[in-house]
């Protein structure tokens, strides 16, 4: 397995980051369509756990809500980590694109 790890900066309050990346997961299957078999989330407070699946291959993880940062932690299966860079870069963008 792959590791996945990004944190990306903000400064809004945790009450409007969770209110604007509650659906995040949901946006990325309907942004891939075409890529994106299945996704589900769970929130348990300012953490959400996902798995989402993409061609066959599951990627799991926990985002987790901080004062200053949204930090996403991953795996994802070694065949995908050619692609690791793109999918974080595609990560990171879908998430500042929520939080503007």
């Amino acid at each position: 397995m792959a590791s996945i790890n990004i944190s990306i900066p903000h400064s809004l309050t945790k009450e409007e980051v969770a209110a604007k990346t509650k659906s995040l997961f949901s946006n990325l299957k309907e942004k891939y369509a075409g890529m994106i078999d299945s996704v589900s989330e769970e929130w348990n407070g300012y953490e959400a756990k996902f798995t989402l699946s993409a061609k066959g291959f599951d990627v799991s993880g926990t985002m987790t809500i901080h004062d200053n940062s949204i930090d996403i932690e991953g795996k994802m299966p070694l065949a995908l980590s050619f692609f690791k860079g793109t999918i974080e870069k595609s990560i990171r963008n879908t998430i500042e694109e929520v939080l503007k």
